[in-house]
């Protein structure tokens, strides 16, 4: 009898560490859901507008940090010519505690990157 008590703790103590270890991981691709959210919104603005404005990259930046990440980066033309193939590239980091090990957790960083081809054109 004491060895099933014994058992079934060892077995409890092993599924709470892999449902521990899977949170974590959901938790990093719902953030990676988010960040590429935010930018596909941007993605449309500036395929409306043929470029991101000063104004928007700002405002990039600005959503993606009050969202916890930092290091953002934007490239993009200020203005493209309508027709034409221009290229959206935003990149920020995440920084997250994560389990490393059975019985520690340290800071992992996460490199986020959203990459796209965009045509410049006029949607009414």
């Amino acid at each position: 009898m004491a060895e099933k008590i014994i058992i079934s703790m060892i077995t409890l103590l092993i599924m709470l560490c892999v449902f521990a270890y899977f949170v974590d991981v959901l938790a990093i691709i719902s953030k990676n859901m988010e960040f590429q959210d935010i930018c596909r919104g941007y993605m449309h603005l500036a395929e409306q507008n043929a470029g991101l404005t000063y104004e928007h990259k700002i405002s990039v930046v600005q959503d993606l940090i009050s969202r916890g990440f930092d290091n953002v980066v934007v490239q993009a033309p200020e203005s493209a010519i309508y027709g034409s193939m221009f290229s959206l590239n935003i990149q920020a980091s995440y920084q997250m505690n994560m389990i490393n090990d059975i019985f520690s957790r340290n800071f992992q960083k996460y490199v986020m990157c959203f990459s796209q081809n965009i045509m410049a054109r006029k949607i009414r």
